[in-house]
Formats: structure tokens, sequence, C-alpha cells
């Protein structure tokens, strides 16, 4: 029975010592491929990251693995995973594609995370991949927990040599569909960028609000910035991080609804009228109209039509500079737009008080103290297109759980009626007519109607011994039925009816047919 004993013991640890080498075997190597955060989706659950393809080369210390990387690496990465593979150990490698996928080689899909489209609302990570900026930031929390490691499991005998016999095994390569969703519509927002960049814009912004939900299908930021090297940016004196769509700008003649708006609130005729000469003195201040000869005798609908200084700068003073503030307040001027905790727009700035007739003229034009962003232009032009009913912009639609169900967050619902719908009705007239005959024809479009507000605000900078001015077009389409309301601003862009005009038209028809 003695020796039964012990030859019971020995085999046990026989065994115990067989189960521990496949242990070691079954663990093999591990080869870490990628990091994934949750997806940032568009309106229509579309991947806004995540959305591309990228391919890793799993590959087993072989000859035949080593010459089929020489092709596919530069020389510099190959010599690295050529002492690798030549001490015996495999390697992960990123490659283009699946050609180098073989004997001795498995070449993984993954999703990559960025495609650099809507980057400035989007974010970038930093180092320690937490989100830094955008909705990587703000959402960062959320992101972080719907991701997980992507790697490779390399089979290997106890003492770490690689069994040649089997298939890698790779690990989570299902990705859940958990993340955040925006209001972006993808297919919009790639026409908006589009267009700017066909238009050449250097420092520019664009924005495409729909009209009735406040919900933002296109927030558009240039120049723009690779989201894998923000260091080589930091020190561009045109500041590519940072998003224009969200500064506080000079506005000009855009804010002119706005005069309009409150003028018609308060009982003046649309055939109010006044004799433009060109120019207007007011305690020793002149004010030039565009138009230094003067447009003669206008009404409110011509006056918006050709922009007209002077009748705007006698309309304000009318029916006085305080008042239109407040009603500059009640379309959303003057106070921040949030989107989140950390995603928000500037306040821009209004004049406090109004204590003069140059403030007051300032004002009537969109000049002096007054400051405005892309989206709070934008907003207001879709108030004046949803028939003066004022509607919150938001950016966030809601949370995605793993099998892509949204829950909504709640907290976009801020609607007012801020002026009468007959109003609303008289501006939407006024602003076809920029279009149609006035100073935006170039915004004017065989394919859908659209109605607008040019400007070229004053800056107060210069550049090579020129004023810098700020171009915009403001507006929406189709006229009649309005669906979008887009803004383009260019820094330095001149007149806003030749460099802004002709990229609104641009948004507006290709967006008209996408949704055809």
């Amino acid at each position: 029975m003695f020796f039964c004993f012990c030859f019971l013991g020995y085999r046990t640890a026989d065994i115990a010592n067989d189960v521990q080498t496949v242990g070691a075997s079954m663990q093999g190597i591990r080869l870490d491929i990628a990091e994934l955060r949750g997806t940032v989706y568009d309106c229509n659950m579309k991947p806004l990251t995540n959305a591309v393809t990228a391919y890793c080369a799993v590959a087993k210390p072989t000859l035949k693995a080593m010459s089929a990387l020489e092709k596919e690496l530069d020389a510099v990465l190959f010599s690295s995973v050529r002492q690798k593979l030549a001490s015996g150990e495999p390697v992960a490698v990123k490659v283009k594609n699946e050609a180098c996928n073989g004997e001795d080689i498995t070449v993984v899909s993954y999703p990559e995370r960025y495609n650099g489209l809507a980057c400035h609302v989007i974010g970038y990570l930093g180092y320690d991949g937490r989100g830094v900026s955008g909705i990587e930031k703000s959402f960062d929390e959320l992101l972080s927990r719907s991701g997980f490691s992507v790697y490779a499991r390399v089979g290997a005998n106890a003492d770490g040599r690689v069994l040649f016999g089997e298939e890698p095994e790779i690990i989570n390569n299902v990705f859940p569909l958990s993340g955040i969703v925006l209001t972006i519509d993808r297919d919009i927002q790639k026409i908006v960028e589009d267009a700017l960049d066909s238009s050449e814009a250097e420092c520019a912004a664009a924005v495409v609000i729909e009209v009735g939900t406040g919900a933002i299908r296109a927030c558009v930021s240039r120049p723009t910035f690779s989201q894998y090297d923000v260091s080589t940016v930091l020190k561009d004196e045109k500041s590519p991080l940072l998003n224009r769509a969200f500064q506080a700008f000079s506005v000009g003649s855009v804010f002119k609804p706005v005069v309009a708006a409150y003028a018609l609130e308060c009982g003046i005729s649309p055939d109010f009228s006044y004799e433009c000469k060109g120019n207007v003195s007011l305690n020793g201040v002149t004010f030039n109209c565009h138009k230094k000869d003067g447009h003669g005798i206008l009404n409110m609908e011509e006056a918006v039509a050709q922009s007209c200084n002077t009748y705007f700068i006698n309309l304000a003073l009318e029916v006085g500079g305080d008042g239109i503030t407040e009603m500059a307040k009640d379309f959303g001027f003057g106070v921040p737009t949030v989107f989140s905790e950390t995603v928000k727009t500037r306040s821009g700035t209004l004049p406090e008080k109004v204590d003069s007739k140059a403030a007051t003229a300032n004002l009537s034009f969109g000049q002096g103290e007054l400051t405005a962003t892309p989206v709070q232009i934008c907003s207001m032009m879709a108030t004046v297109a949803n028939g003066g009913r004022y509607v919150r912009p938001y950016l966030v639609e809601g949370e995605a759980d793993v099998n892509g169900r949204v829950t909504r967050i709640s907290g976009y619902s801020e609607r007012r009626q801020i002026i009468s719908s007959g109003t609303a009705e008289l501006l939407r007239r006024f602003l076809v007519a920029v279009v149609e005959r006035g100073s935006g024809s170039r915004a004017k479009s065989d394919i859908v109607e659209c109605a607008g507000k040019t400007a070229t605000a004053q800056t107060g900078k210069t550049e090579n011994g020129s004023e810098i001015y700020n171009a915009w077009f403001a507006g929406y389409f189709p006229a009649e039925e309005p669906k979008y309301a887009v803004v383009v601003l260019k820094e330095n862009g001149g007149e806003g009816a030749v460099s802004c005009a002709p990229v609104f038209r641009e948004i507006a028809e290709k967006t008209a047919e996408l949704n055809r």
C-alpha cells in the first residue's frame, strides 16, 4: 500500500505539471492591436468615429512572414519588426490592407478612431487616451466605459516559444454599438466641409440648423487639424484647434433682420420710407452706406434687399437702441449656447446701454460693441424661418447602449414665440428679396429657392495697411417651406455677397438634392 500511495502521488504531480504546461500554452503570448472607445454617432446612427477600417498584421517569427512584411512596411518600421521576428517573437504591426494575409500572418481589421470629419466638434484625445476637447472630453467617462482592447493571443509552450500549428486567437473583434449620438448629419456635414474647402476658405466656419427642431446638422470650422497629431498645430498663427463656429465675431448687416423685427413689432409699417443719400452725420460722426451715391427712397423690404445702412440707422433711431438689444436677447444673443457640460459657444457681446445716437447707429447695422457666434446667427435665421418661434439649438441626441438602442437626453425643449407670425412672414419676404434682386444674388439657385442676408463686417483690425472684414451669408431654404438655416462666415473674407453667398448656394443645392 505504501508503494501504491507513492505511485499515485507521483502520477498526481505529473498530471498537475501537464495541466500547468497546457495552461501556459493556452494562455499564449498577448499582442495588443487597438484600444477602442465608444462610438460617436450622427443622428442616423452612422458612425462619426470608428468609421474607418484599419488593419493589423499578427505575424509569427518565420522567414515567410518576414518576407511578406518587408513588402508592406517602410524601411524604418520593418527594421524594428525584423529584429523582433529574428529573436523568435511574434509581432502585431499596422499595415495598409489585407494583402499580406496568409501563412504565418493573420491580418485583423478593426475600427480606426478618426477620419477627419467634424474634428472640432468631436475633439481629440491626450497621450493618456482621455478626452481633451469637444465631445471626447465632455463624454469621456461614457466613451471610455463603452470601449475595450482588441488583442491577439498567439499560442506558445511553457517556455514562451511560439506554437506554429495554431492560428492566433483574436479577442474582442466584435465591436459593441455603445456610444453617444449627436444631431450632426454625416452627409450634410460632408457637404458643408467640401463646400468650404472648395471655396479655399482659410479661417472660416459654417453651421446648419434644422428649422423647427433646433438640431445642429452640420458644424464646420477651418482650418482643420489632424486628431492624431495635434502638437504640430499648437503654434500655428491661424489657430486650427479653435472651433470658429463657437467663437464671437463682428457681425455687420446679418443683424439687420433683428432691427427690422423689432421695428415691425413696435408697429412700424413695412412701407416706412427713407431717402438714402449715401451717408448720414450724427453729432459730428459720419456713417456711410456701402453705395456712396445713395440708394434713393426705400421702404423696409428694399432696404433689407439692398442692405442700406442709412435706412437702418434712421429706423433704429425711430424705435430706440435699447429695445433692439432686448429683442436681440430674445433671439439668443449675449448668452452662450450650451450643448453639454464642456461644449458651449462664446456668449458674444451686446451693449448694456445704447446711450447715444452714434451707438444706436452702429447697432443698427451690426457694428460697434455687438459680436455674435455663427451658431447664434444661424439660430436667428432659423427663428425667422420658423414663423418667429425660437428653438434653442442642441447638439447631443442621447446615449446608445451596446445594442444601439438610444436613450434620449432631455432638456433641449426650450421653445418661445419671440415675434409674431405676421412679423416673421414679412421678414421672410424681405429675405427672399435679398436673394432674388438684392445683395445676395449669388446665393440664388435654379434647384432650390433660397432666402438670406449678406454682411461685410468691419473688425477694426488691419493687415498690410488694409482693414480686415468678416464676410457673412446667413439664410435658409427652401424659401416657401424652410427646412434648414445656414450660416457661412469667412474671417478676412472680403464681401459676404461675393465670398460667402456662393458657398451657401452650394450647401443648399447639395443638401436639397440629398433630401429628394
